[in-house]
């Protein structure tokens, strides 16, 4: 297993749990109400939304900081997985459009506070597709 392949695979495993552990925190919390009304409940999925994104830069960006690790095939791939990261960013803010259109149609508007979901949502989900499209990239170099 390649070293750039080893540690997608890692941050894609590392950042699923992180990401898991954020949507259990944010529902045990109490949701959408609680994350507006509490600085400290705010801060905490704050800072689990932080260390996904992080991950990736540790597990990944030390790679590719090493000339002699990386090869033709690991920048091939590396230019091939935006592709992935970029469908995945666009469908998760089609899924937000469609949901929140659907729910709060009546009202007229949505919360503000769906302005910052929607952005730590397609940061995080943009990252796991990084580390996903590095992974299948080398699946189907190599399978």
């Amino acid at each position: 297993m390649a070293p750039l392949q080893k540690r997608a695979l890692y941050s894609l495993v590392t950042g699923l749990v992180l990401a898991c552990a954020i949507i259990v925190v944010f529902i045990a919390g109490g949701g959408i109400t609680a994350f507006e009304k509490s600085p400290g409940f705010r801060t905490i999925v704050y800072i689990l939304w932080i260390w996904v994104p992080l991950v990736y830069l540790v597990l990944v960006n030390v790679t590719l900081r090493k000339p002699q690790q990386v090869d033709e095939r690991d920048r091939l791939i590396m230019g091939r997985a935006p592709k992935v990261q970029w469908a995945a960013a666009i469908f998760s803010l089609a899924a937000w459009v469609i949901v929140l259109t659907e729910v709060y149609h009546d009202q007229g508007q949505v919360p503000l506070i769906f302005i910052t979901l929607i952005f730590l949502s397609t940061l995080i989900i943009g990252t796991l597709a990084l580390s996903l499209g590095i992974v299948m990239g080398y699946r189907r170099e190599c399978g």
